[in-house]
This record gives C-alpha cells, sequence and structure tokens, in this order.
C-alpha cells in the first residue's frame, strides 16, 4: 500500500467511524420511538429528523454535492448500528442510500434536480408496479399507476420507479426507472404487517404526472456496467447493493444477543431446572456460542462480499458472473443465519420473549418479515451461485 493509498485508506476509515458514531448518538431516539413506529405504522416524526440530523440521508449522495459517497462496506457497519437500535429506521436508512446509489448515475441535471438544495433528501425505490402507463409527451412521459411496499415512502422526498418507456419503433414498451418528486404522488395506507411496520412501506399512486427525459432511464442501463469514469460507488451493480439490504437486520440479531446476554448475566432462573442460573446451564451455554458464531459468520460473510465489491468498482473491474453469484449467495446465507441465531437465544430467553412489552419479539418480528423480502431469497441465490459454478450463464434474476 502506497502513502496515498494509506492516507486514502485511513481517511475512510475515520469517515466511517464518525457515521458510526453518529448513527449510535442517534439510536436512542430512535429506540425511544421504536413503539410508536409499530402502532402507526410509519417512522415517527422525531426518529426520521434524528435521522436527518445524523447525516443517514445523504449516504450514497455524491462527494460533490455534499453526500458522503459511502462505500458498500462502511455502508453496512453503519446501517447495522441503526438497525440495531430499530429495525425499520435502519431499513428507511437503507432504502434511501440504495435509491441514491442508482440515482446518481441518472447524470448531472438529474443529481442537481435532487440535490442542488443540499444533500440530506431521504429517497425511496420500487421497481415493481401495478398497472403502470406512461404516455409519451413533449419532453418526457406523463405517468400513471401504482407502487406498492415503498418502503420510507412518508419520509422520502424523492422515489425510485419502475416506468414502462415507449420504444421510439413503437414495439412494446421496455422496462425503465423514473425519479419522481414525492410530493406529486398520493399514498395509500398498504402496509399492515407483523414486522417491519415502522417502514411504513405503503403504495405510492400517481395520476398524470410529467417526468422529464433527463429523469427517465432504461432498466438494462440501470443493471448494466457504468462507465469507466463514474465514482466508485456508481459503478456497484444493484444485484450486489442487496449486501446493503441485510445490514440493519445484523444490527436486529445483535440487539436480540445483547438483550439475551443481559438476561442471563442478571442470574436470569433457569425453570423446571436444578440450574439455579440460566448462565450454569452447558445447553445454554452452547446455544449462546452458537449464537454469537452464526452472527459472526453472517457480518464476516457480508464483509467479505462488501469488501470485495468495494475492491472492483475502485479498480473499475467488473466483477464476473460467478463473483456477483457469490455476493447472493452470501447475503442469502447471512439471511439463513441470522434467522437461525436469534430462533437459539428466544429458546434461550423463554416465553418471556414474546411478552408486548418485550423488544425482543419486535427485533424478532422485524427480522423474520424482513429476510423474506425477495432479495434475500437464499433459495434463490443458492440457484444462482450454483449455475454460475457450473458455468451455466442462464439468467435467473435480473438482479445479480
Amino acid at each position: 500500500m502506497n502513502q496515498s493509498d494509506h492516507h486514502e485508506h485511513t481517511s475512510l476509515a475515520d469517515h466511517t467511524r464518525a457515521l458510526v458514531e453518529a448513527a449510535r448518538a442517534a439510536s436512542p431516539v430512535l429506540l425511544r420511538h421504536a413503539d410508536d413506529a409499530e402502532r402507526d405504522s410509519r417512522l415517527a416524526p422525531e426518529a426520521t429528523q434524528a435521522l436527518r440530523d445524523a447525516g443517514m440521508f445523504r449516504l450514497a449522495v455524491p462527494g460533490d454535492l455534499g453526500g458522503h459517497e459511502l462505500p458498500l462496506a462502511a455502508a453496512v457497519d453503519v446501517l447495522a448500528e441503526l438497525g440495531e437500535a430499530c429495525p425499520s429506521s435502519g431499513w428507511v436508512a437503507m432504502v434511501s442510500y440504495v435509491a441514491q446509489q442508482i440515482a446518481a448515475s441518472f447524470g448531472a441535471k438529474a443529481g442537481l434536480d435532487l440535490w442542488g438544495d443540499g444533500p440530506d433528501i431521504p429517497m425511496c425505490g420500487v421497481f415493481g408496479s401495478v398497472g403502470v402507463t406512461a404516455e409519451p409527451v413533449d419532453g418526457g412521459l406523463l405517468v400513471s399507476g401504482r407502487w406498492g411496499w415503498a418502503s420510507g415512502c412518508r419520509q422520502a422526498e424523492w422515489g425510485v420507479l419502475g416506468v414502462p418507456l415507449p420504444l421510439p419503433e413503437g414495439d412494446g414498451p421496455q422496462p425503465g426507472v423514473a425519479l419522481v418528486r414525492t410530493n406529486e404522488l398520493a399514498v395509500e395506507a398498504t402496509w399492515d404487517m407483523a414486522g417491519m411496520r415502522g417502514t411504513g412501506s405503503d403504495t405510492f399512486v400517481a395520476d398524470g404526472i410529467f417526468v422529464p427525459q433527463h429523469r427517465l432511464r432504461s432498466f438494462s442501463d440501470v443493471v448494466a456496467p457504468a462507465e469507466r469514469d463514474a465514482a466508485p460507488l456508481y459503478r456497484i451493480l444493484p444485484g450486489s447493493m442487496t449486501l446493503a439490504s441485510m445490514a440493519p437486520l445484523l444490527g436486529a440479531a445483535r440487539a436480540v444477543f445483547r438483550l439475551t446476554l443481559e438476561a442471563v448475566e442478571g442470574g436470569k432462573p433457569m425453570a423446571m431446572s436444578l440450574h439455579r442460573r440460566l448462565a450454569d446451564s452447558p445447553s445454554v451455554q452452547a446455544a449462546l456460542a452458537d449464537a454469537a458464531t452464526l452472527i459472526d459468520s453472517a457480518h464476516l460473510h457480508l464483509l467479505r462480499s462488501a469488501e470485495a465489491v468495494d475492491a472492483a468498482a475502485a479498480a473499475s473491474a467488473t466483477p464476473t458472473l460467478r463473483e456477483r453469484a457469490r455476493v447472493r449467495m452470501d447475503v442469502g446465507h447471512a439471511s439463513t443465519c441470522l434467522r437461525q441465531a436469534v430462533q437459539l437465544l428466544l429458546t434461550v430467553r423463554g416465553a418471556s420473549s414474546f411478552a408486548h412489552t418485550s423488544p425482543v419479539q419486535r427485533y424478532w418480528r422485524d427480522l423474520e418479515t424482513a429476510t423474506r423480502h425477495p432479495t434475500l431469497n437464499p433459495g434463490l441465490a443458492r440457484e444462482m451461485y450454483g449455475r454460475a459454478l457450473v458455468g451455466d450463464e442462464r439468467p435467473v434474476s435480473p438482479m445479480v
């Protein structure tokens, strides 16, 4: 490592530590309002403001526009810290990070639309849509339709939304992506889930809103390798950005481990046994060891992939299909590890974990819900990686 590289590495490490500390400082507010988020199916205004004040809504905004332009491995550390306090808050910040990373690829004019007045702009994104139509007009499209499960839509000021793009030849439309101001959209309350309630993943509704041409891109362009002169963060393909989705869930599992260990160390008795304390039970000791190792395994797999993705982006290299599929496999494996770890910890704590007053049951519900997100599907990840390992290049998903 030369002197320039060492200085850059040290600077990034310092920047990451500062952002982790900022997330940690905001955590008491997020935790205090987690029950409000549960009740209202959206983050409390105080939690949103705490995220904004901590710089969590500028994580992927370009540096020349005042953002942090944070590499993926660093973002995992920051978002995990938020998730340890409130997984819904961490998820909303994560969605904003990923949406910003995509939005930055739309060019300078779109960037000024988004961040010309400041970088602290929460965003959200939904590629899937229902009944969306796009009518060509002078300078852009008139778009109507619905976009469900729009996590963070109650906070977002901009949305990255899937739209059909009419082809000039008059053939059928191709999948596209649009940057849309959320104040032009209605929000329909449709999110009523057992977990991750605070994400407020409701439904956007548009009725003939105008989207200018410079805020439209084809989906094939979005998932294609970026130009070589793009900054490293914006060279990362959307499939690899799914690593960020696991970060708040890593934080959730760490929170359950911490709360369980506090109960064990606090002398909680082991019911229906001759052990005076949980800590005296070999089965409890083994479960804690297994859970800690599973959480560490999830973290190490995520870190391995995130560092590899960051390194390839910094070198302007395009990862091979096998390398990209391994990223998705690491994500799927991490989701399985975290679920297994929390199951062990719930057994250690016993039925008291499921009391409405226990935060453990909220972390459990959040983790079980979020790890069912399509991009975190371990079965699909195994298909992707298994095919890549035997040289089978038939596509399984566009997000590899």
